[in-house]
């Protein structure tokens, strides 16, 4: 069960969108195999705070047991790992040392342990009158590294091997290190409970939201600073997306009146009509009903020519937003064909 997806990215540079797409990629697997799951609660983008201390997890996984803690790390080249547990990667043939992903999800356990802590009599029953802890529960740390990188796994420590996978793995590292829910349960394993969960999940999705709000706060005010083109506060700032005549009724012969789904044609037959709207592991794309073929909705935006753009879904609609200078248009509209 996933009971908080993924975030959309808001950035503007394109190391942090290949950051973020590898955490999108990581979110995917995990929402493949474990989306309908009771036993299985995922949280993606969790903020928290905590004795002044602030913290954000990329995934985390709540399981009968205990608490999986991963790190998604977008990483191009090579990538060993010496017997001090130092990191280091290549790049274009270049080696230099990074910080240790499987330490940073350590500290960001070690601070979730100690906000749980604080807050247990709310959380977790007592047993035989004496209160539970989350302490005495497993807690593990994981780092899923982008497919595309190659692991010296020969030159890793043991102890960091069995911590580190590839995004295509970490489905199945995280059922086995949760393992069998019943056969754990006859060994006596400390349990949580469905209720006990729920109250877990919902204490942190508390805890996230105004985390959250205050983080993307900060990021817009930032990039308005870094915008010295920004439209002056007394006049509005003019629409820069593409309407459709049924949204632009006012000016139907203006130039953006033109159809949206202009924009979009199927990559191998060309085909404009016909296409359905999906989502899948790389976002949003339309499906050829001509030739079968999919399509991204994420085409280069118009305006600059950026490669980073956000799509977004209202209803029928599907919109592209470009991470660079915010140029809105409507990329696809479902029921609608070209006459």
């Amino acid at each position: 069960m996933i009971l908080r997806e993924k975030d959309a990215y808001a950035g503007a540079d394109e190391r942090g969108y290949y950051g973020h797409k590898q955490e999108q990629d990581v979110a995917f697997h995990l929402r493949r195999s474990f989306g309908d799951s009771e036993q299985i609660r995922i949280i993606h983008d969790l903020v928290i705070e905590h004795g002044g201390e602030r913290a954000q997890i990329d995934h985390l996984v709540i399981h009968p047991y205990g608490f999986i803690i991963i790190e998604s790390k977008s990483i191009v080249g090579e990538v060993q790992v010496n017997a001090e547990g130092e990191w280091s990667r290549s790049y274009r043939g270049n080696w230099a040392g990074i910080p240790s992903p499987i330490r940073q999800a350590e500290l960001q356990q070690d601070l979730l342990k100690a906000l749980l802590r604080d807050n247990v009599e709310q959380l977790l029953g007592k047993l035989l009158g004496i209160q539970t802890q989350v302490g005495h529960r497993e807690w593990r740390t994981l780092c899923a590294i982008s497919s595309t990188a190659i692991l010296h796994r020969d030159k890793m420590p043991k102890g960091v091997a069995n911590k580190v996978m590839k995004t295509e793995f970490v489905a199945k590292k995280v059922r086995e290190v949760v393992g069998n829910i019943f056969t754990e349960y006859l060994k006596g394993k400390p349990r949580f409970t469905l209720q006990e969960m729920e109250n877990l999940g919902n204490f942190l999705l508390v805890h996230t939201a105004p985390l959250q709000a205050g983080s993307e706060t900060v990021a817009q005010e930032k990039k308005a600073k870094q915008t010295p083109y920004a439209a002056p506060v007394s006049e509005p700032a003019p629409l820069s997306y593409a309407a459709t005549p049924e949204l632009d009724t006012a000016n139907p012969s203006a130039d953006n009146a033109a159809p949206a789904s202009s924009l979009l044609t199927c990559k191998q037959c060309g085909e404009a009509d016909h296409l359905t709207g999906m989502y899948g592991q790389y976002g949003y794309y339309v499906k050829c009903g001509s030739c079968k073929t999919n399509t991204s909705m994420k085409q280069t935006c118009p305006a600059c020519g950026w490669k980073s753009v956000k799509i977004s879904k209202d209803g029928p609609s599907y919109t592209a937003n470009c991470q660079k200078c915010d140029h809105q248009y409507l990329v696809y509209r479902e029921g609608e064909e070209r006459a």
